[in-house]
């Protein structure tokens, strides 16, 4: 099935290609485009012994798309965002890709997430710092590395790696539109070859990658009447791999749903994204991961916008097996609100309170708390 959906995609891209041959000259705009912004955080909670209650962050992104169009309407380029976001001070990106797109839809080829990540509704989050995709998550401290596995990865569980994939997004039939994605490898970017079979695990209970990975599904935008409606249903899958001395984990198995409805300056939605036990070790692996509880995130919420302003509210709730030879779930539940400014066009400012809890199988991990936090935006 994989190969065919290959041959298919690549029979596109071909055919679009070759009717270009002859435009080989056109010339490109260079559309520039990114985001900056600032934040303070002030953060009370159980457990915080040896750290600080206030901290400063900040992300600057760049995106950088040349383009153009051949006589035939063919549009074709590629993309990059680069982003000054690392603590060693150094740049990254975060997605590098080509494309080309025409009455067949698009094809991307290149380190880009997966279609449930690009296209997938949540709660709306346009207000703070986002809400339920908020940065509070920055701010957990020790506690951030114990929170369940969905926690950040609010759609198909592992579609955010944005890896080397291939991925065909149909054109729109009466609000529907296919997405469809092959990756060889999670954590695999750009140049980088690595055909070895094995991983490192993540941690000796979970695995540390997946290969032949494949997602798709369809989203839905329209207006009926004065209602905006959004929505979505994606399934990811592959093979998990196992380490170089036979320990093996559970396949990849996840799907996610959402959906959204707006009518004048209201806006309502929530999603549901389940990894099952995705990356659990085996049990003939360890007789005493017995454990299996599943993964999974759902969001629910609400925002209202009034000339300048977006107030919003949001509920999370996710859950995971913890540690797998405990009984027992590890539950995190966050409730959300906060507001944004639009000062002038391009430049907001915004605020958010969090106030979370996390019960986990091992209890010396409950943690509770409040983050409070500013942004400054500036979109261009």
């Amino acid at each position: 099935m994989t190969q065919y959906w290959l041959g298919s995609v690549a029979a596109i891209a071909l055919a679009a290609l070759g009717s270009t041959t002859a435009n080989a000259a056109s010339k490109f705009d260079i559309i520039l485009g990114g985001e900056a912004y600032f934040e303070a955080g002030v953060v009370g909670q159980s457990l915080k012994s040896g750290q600080r209650s206030t901290e400063f962050r900040n992300r600057f992104q760049l995106k950088v798309s040349p383009t153009a169009t051949a006589d035939n309407g063919l549009e074709y380029g590629a993309r990059v965002t680069l982003q000054a976001s690392n603590s060693d001070r150094t740049v990254s990106d975060d997605g590098a890709y080509m494309f080309v797109k025409g009455g067949f839809g698009q094809i991307s080829a290149g380190a880009l997430g997966g279609p449930s990540d690009g296209t997938g509704v949540i709660a709306p989050s346009d207000w703070g710092t986002g809400g339920v995709d908020g940065s509070y998550a920055a701010f957990l401290g020790n506690t951030g590395s114990n929170v369940p596995s969905m926690t950040t990865n609010l759609k198909a569980f592992k579609t955010g790696d944005a890896g080397t994939r291939v991925l065909y997004a149909s054109p729109r039939f009466s609000g529907f539109q296919a997405v469809v994605s092959y990756q060889p490898k999670t954590g695999n970017f750009h140049t980088s070859v690595d055909r070895s079979k094995t991983v490192a695990a993540a941690d000796s209970f979970r695995s540390g990658g997946y290969s032949d990975v494949y997602e798709g599904g369809f989203n839905y935008a329209d207006t009926l009447g004065d209602v905006t409606v959004a929505g979505d249903v994606f399934v990811i899958g592959g093979q998990s791999r196992n380490t170089s001395t036979g320990t093996s984990f559970e396949r990849l198995s996840s799907y996610h749903v959402g959906l959204s409805a707006a009518y004048g300056g209201l806006k309502v939605g929530g999603s549901y994204a389940n990894g099952g036990d995705s990356g659990y070790i085996t049990r003939s692996s360890n007789t005493r991961a017995t454990d299996r509880g599943a993964q999974d995130v759902w969001t629910v919420g609400a925002q209202y916008t009034t000339g300048a302003y977006t107030l919003g509210v949001g509920y999370l709730r996710s859950k995971d097996a913890g540690d797998l030879t405990v009984r027992g779930d590890r539950r995190f539940n966050l409730i959300t609100t906060g507001l944004r400014y639009t000062v002038a066009p391009g430049l907001a400012l915004g605020a958010e309170y969090n106030h979370f809890d996390l019960k986990s199988d091992t209890t010396s991990q409950n943690d509770r708390g409040n983050i409070v936090l500013l942004r400054s935006t500036l979109v261009f």
